[in-house]
């Protein structure tokens, strides 16, 4: 897995895991004024996640695991969030049709796997959600598109 690390500000100093939240949003967004990598557009409105997965399967970090990160409502200082950027020039419109159907690359989801495995290694996660499970009615990422029992079954995550 390749990484990159593009720091972002945004989040607690300091936070424990217990969920990873699973999010997606555009790779490029096509706003009103120009266009914005999805990094950058999140440093432009103060928030973060920790890690994003490209479509070329290259990990970009940018909260430490040990710091919280403004990326789900409610959840920011106890989880762990990784947006799968999907690919292309989006608007708002274009992304929700988008993530209706499987729109992550091979080397995306492997990953975004690994990633994920690693996380379940180092903490002791109580569980993993999607963004819309945490926020029905207002978030629908990561989509219906996004391959959630098998990614499940793939880091190897266990109801307890």
């Amino acid at each position: 897995m390749m990484t990159a690390r593009i720091p972002l500000p945004g989040g607690a100093a300091e936070q424990s895991a217990d969920l990873v939240v699973v999010h997606a949003m555009a790779e490029f967004l096509d706003l009103a004024t120009d266009d914005q990598f999805a990094v950058e557009f999140l440093r432009g409105v103060g928030l973060s996640a920790h890690a994003f997965v490209t479509p070329s399967g290259v990990v970009i970090r940018s909260r430490s695991d040990d710091q919280g990160a403004w990326h789900a409502k409610g959840f920011n200082t106890d989880s762990l969030g990784v947006e799968f950027l999907v690919p292309g020039l989006h608007t708002y419109a274009t992304f929700t049709a988008a993530i209706r159907v499987p729109y992550l690359t091979d080397a995306q989801y492997a990953a975004g796997v690994a990633l994920v495995q690693g996380w379940i290694e180092s903490h002791e996660l109580d569980r993993i959600a999607r963004h819309s499970d945490l926020s029905p009615g207002r978030k629908v990422d990561p989509g219906q598109g996004f391959p959630w029992d098998q990614f499940l079954d793939d880091v190897g995550w266990k109801e307890s």
